[in-house]
């Protein structure tokens, strides 16, 4: 792997280093952050917290996703000496824009909801939450730090088709040439945005009519599968910290947006 990437590799024009700025011999015109950039919520950040040895927050705009993770394609076909001639012979970046789509994370959801006016006060809140507060621009989108690296998540199912990728280019050999290689991952890139848009946020109704239904008494259990990355039954199970927005609970919200807000 080059050193001047932490991650990916490079055999040919074969490409998975996900650069920032881009390789300098990368065909495409933007980096894979700026090519999924999303309109509608880009402005709509949070505070995150990183704990590095000097501690620091930056402002999270979106999280820049590879439907084809880089890990399973670098591990899985770029460091598999048995198919190497394909590789080589195959033109295609990990970051085109085919791959990539931007997602939230669960502090864009819940700053989203949970973001109140200093000025409402306590007996207010439940109102806006609970009535005021629309769908944001990222809704049915699932959430990149849910269920993305878990057991049988969703990196584990791309690493499951990039292995039968690699078996049937063992398979055909020298008969499979880089332009049928590059169709299957493209293919592939749309199968996982299907699952994740078609699919897997649109469950219970999508992101907002699940969010709701978890402040229902009694709460649904499923409430929050269209906020996961994995299969149905893969789903990590969430507690909602919430069930009435009122008295003193309507103040423990507002100190939660406000420490999202401030980076507390």
């Amino acid at each position: 792997m080059s050193s001047e990437h932490e991650r990916g590799d490079k055999k040919g024009q074969f490409c998975s280093i996900p650069a920032k700025p881009k390789c300098g011999d990368c065909p495409h015109p933007k980096d894979y952050i700026e090519v999924c950039k999303p309109t509608g919520w880009f402005d709509h950040t949070f505070k995150r917290f990183v704990n590095a040895k000097d501690p620091f927050t930056f402002e999270k705009k979106f999280e820049a996703h590879h439907l084809v993770c880089v890990a399973p394609v670098t591990q899985i076909l770029l460091s598999n000496d048995g198919i190497n001639s394909v590789i080589e012979q195959t033109k295609w970046c990990i970051n085109n824009k085919d791959n990539m789509i931007a997602m939230p994370l669960w502090g864009h959801t819940v700053k989203w909801y949970c973001e109140v006016e200093e000025s409402i006060s306590v007996d207010e809140v439940a109102d806006v939450i609970n009535d005021a507060m629309k769908a944001p621009k990222f809704k049915n989108i699932p959430q990149h730090d849910y269920d993305h690296n878990c057991k049988e998540g969703y990196t584990w199912e791309v690493e499951v088709e990039v292995e039968k990728l690699a078996d049937k280019v063992k398979e055909q050999g020298h008969k499979l040439k880089g332009k049928a290689l590059e169709g299957k991952l493209n293919k592939l890139s749309s199968d996982f945005r299907s699952r994740l848009l078609d699919d897997r946020g649109t469950r219970k109704g999508g992101t907002h009519a699940a969010w709701k239904l978890a402040q229902k008494e009694p709460p649904d259990p499923d409430w929050c599968q269209p906020f996961s990355m994995a299969s149905d039954s893969k789903v990590s199970s969430k507690g909602f910290p919430v069930r009435v927005f009122n008295g003193q609970v309507a103040k423990w919200v507002n100190r939660i947006a406000k420490a999202i807000s401030s980076g507390v």
